[in-house]
């Protein structure tokens, strides 16, 4: 369908948006299975904004992902709805179900968004997609409905955030977020703990990271004080984590929201994800606005290999942080990464003991992966310790279930899996963590 009259406009039937399952994704060493607790799921707010954009059409989403359907079942729920549109959000670790998806289904027009687009948009036409939205879609997809759903690649700068629309979170059923089992979960949140974001993209560069948007850009505090309210009073949030990559970025900007929110009539659990803080005023006034828990990447205890990680702090910044935490009452869930290259066998036993002496309540351990798209990985091909780039293979022709290569010796590989096993043992007497 192409051009832009009100005749072709008026031909365009049901949206449906969907969430890739989780069948046939990816497998890697990157998440201890204690760590991924079936309880914790994100509503799709990626989807859930570009559908509050597009509210004058109809638009159906299915989570597949969070509702645990096959690739089949999830055909099959496409099909009921009869969608003219159909639109994929997916992660290059769910390439294969995407591909499956667009091939098998019947819908008129195919349309997909999310990270994978990035660098896979042309695969993507190739693989059966109509239209491949790369970056924010939140304008570009408005803008393609309105021109009569043409064919093609369609790249979308960053949206501003006070403008766009609140995620259209009623598009989805809060039972399949809702917790209802809290056995084994590291605190109690409530029975609707839910997700949002205030900024977009994270400045810094660490070779690790699979984050693609490096521009930042922000909510204004009064914006997330109008979110808080719709989560609570609309939704009926029991608990809000402020799911961003890099929360704590602007100082005076945490400092202004955190001032609102005390002098609000706003009572809740919340939480944010962001960077190792030392500036003191920054994490009172967090703690003022009643901040319970501060989910940080603080990744590794060495200096050498936070260099190499190239992150923006060192260990005498995470002990700052770690004591300005414990003197106002805010819980840490620090993430930590084990197995760079630079890493030694006598850090990894003296591990547990520095997590303790620093006071942090809930230690999260990775292992290090060369994920596609980050500078890590380009490092490991450089170098040649992967001889073939896999990622290029994969996302040309994804396979079911697919394995990350190990780029340690099987005895390396080995004695850092036992070491993360013996650290959720000494740990585990506070439960399994939410991320």
């Amino acid at each position: 369908m192409t051009g832009s009259g009100l005749v072709e406009q008026l031909k365009i039937g049901k949206i449906v948006f969907v969430v890739c399952p989780y069948e046939g994704e990816v497998a890697d060493r990157v998440v201890n299975k204690f760590y991924k607790h079936k309880v914790v799921k994100y509503m799709p707010l990626g989807l859930l904004s570009v559908a509050a954009c597009i509210r004058d059409r109809e638009v159906v989403v299915i989570d597949a992902a969070s509702r645990g359907l096959t690739v089949d079942e999830t055909l099959e729920e496409i099909a009921k709805e009869k969608p003219h549109i159909l639109g994929l959000s997916a992660v290059t670790y769910r390439a294969w179900a995407m591909r499956e998806i667009l091939q098998r289904s019947d819908a008129p027009i195919k349309i997909v968004g999310g990270p994978h687009t990035t660098r896979s948009h042309n695969l993507i036409i190739e693989q059966g997609a109509d239209a491949v939205f790369v970056g924010d879609a939140e304008n570009t997809i408005p803008k393609w409905l309105k021109d009569g759903c043409p064919k093609g690649v369609f790249f979308g700068a960053p949206s501003d955030l006070d403008k766009t629309p609140i995620p259209a979170r009623e598009l989805v059923d809060l039972e399949v977020y809702r917790i209802k089992d809290t056995s084994g979960l590291l605190f109690d949140v409530g029975d609707l703990r839910l997700p949002m974001y205030s900024s977009k993209g994270c400045p810094q560069k660490c070779t690790y990271c699979d984050v693609q948007q490096k521009s930042y850009y922000t909510k204004s505090p009064s914006r997330i004080i109008d979110e808080f309210n719709a989560l609570i009073n609309d939704i009926g949030a029991t608990s809000i984590h402020i799911l961003d990559d890099a929360f704590n970025i602007k100082k005076e900007r945490v400092v202004e929201f955190s001032e609102l929110l005390m002098n609000s009539e706003i009572e809740i659990d919340w939480s944010i994800r962001g960077v190792v803080e030392i500036k003191e005023y920054v994490i009172k006034a967090l703690a003022d606005a009643g901040l319970k828990r501060f989910h940080v990447g603080i990744e590794h205890l060495d200096d050498d290999v936070l260099s190499y990680f190239r992150k923006g702090h060192r260990y005498k910044q995470v002990a700052q942080f770690c004591e300005l935490c414990d003197k106002y009452g805010i819980t840490i869930l620090s993430y930590f990464i084990l197995g760079a290259p630079v890493e030694t066998s006598k850090y990894r036993e003296n591990l547990p003991n520095m997590i303790r002496d620093l006071g942090i309540k809930i230690p999260y351990f990775n292992v290090l992966t060369p994920l596609s798209e980050t500078v890590f990985y380009e490092e490991q091909l450089r170098t040649g310790t992967i001889k073939n780039d896999f990622w290029a293979d994969f996302c040309k022709d994804p396979v079911k279930n697919f394995v990350v290569p190990c780029i340690r010796s099987e005895q390396e590989e080995a004695e850092i899996q036992a070491a993360v096993s013996s650290y959720i043992e000494e740990f585990s007497g506070v439960g399994a963590p939410s991320s």
